[in-house]
């Protein structure tokens, strides 16, 4: 049986020998950090809150985190990065795509807000794109949630929202970045090396390797690599 995680320093260790770890549960067998903390270290505030730990991991940059394991929210280490960059990261740039009609309008408007201002909270997006949470935030969400899996954006961290009178409220929001600013050096330098097939065989290889009993063809939908 697997060890519950109780500390940050347990965490990164963990999803360091995996070397990719779902959020929250995807599969039975696939290691989650759902499944492996439990219910009552989550949404305390506290150094032990696993909620707080997704943030702190990509602000330092120790891994990354997002909607990065084909959509689901998950964590890749510095040594499979470029194997899911390579899976992940389409092949035509994105004005090619925009022009061949294969990109969403909201998508191509978010795409270049992120080309120009590289760093943006959930707040700032959607006031740059003109949206409230109530209207026209969910076409906003689905965009955001495509470059992230597409590896254009990745979360760095989170703000606290400011009011008009300059004062923090509410939950903190999740920030974003372009991943060629996030990304340390040397992570994405062997990404050039791996073919998209190739890279999505090895990651499907790692993932029924570490997983208990899991199917692959059930892997490879989750994870968008059939």
């Amino acid at each position: 049986m697997t060890a519950m995680l109780t500390t940050y320093e347990e965490f990164v260790a963990r999803v360091e020998s995996l070397g990719f770890m779902t959020l929250s549960p995807l599969l039975p067998g696939l290691p989650s950090l759902g499944d492996e903390t439990t219910e009552s270290q989550w949404h305390t505030g506290l150094d032990s809150d696993p909620w707080r730990w997704k943030d702190r991991v990509a602000e330092e940059k120790l891994l990354a985190y997002g909607c990065i394991l084909g959509g689901n929210k998950g964590f890749v280490t510095e040594r499979m990065y470029p194997i899911f960059y390579a899976a992940y990261h389409p092949t035509l740039a994105m004005p090619e795509r925009w022009a061949g009609g294969t990109v969403s309008q909201t998508t191509w408007q978010l795409w270049q807000l992120f080309e120009e201002k590289s760093i943006l909270n959930i707040s700032q997006v959607r006031q740059a794109m003109g949206v409230t949470r109530k209207k026209g935030a969910s076409a906003v969400d689905t965009a955001i949630r495509q470059l992230q899996q597409e590896y254009y954006i990745t979360v760095d961290g989170n703000d606290r929202k400011v009011n008009a009178k300059g004062e923090f409220y509410g939950w903190p929001v999740n920030r974003y970045c372009r991943v060629v600013e996030w990304a340390p050096a040397g992570w994405l330098d062997s990404a050039k090396d791996w073919s998209v097939e190739r890279a999505r065989e090895s990651i499907l290889d790692h993932g029924v390797a570490m997983a208990n009993g899991i199917n692959r063809q059930d892997l490879a939908k989750k994870l968008g690599l059939h």
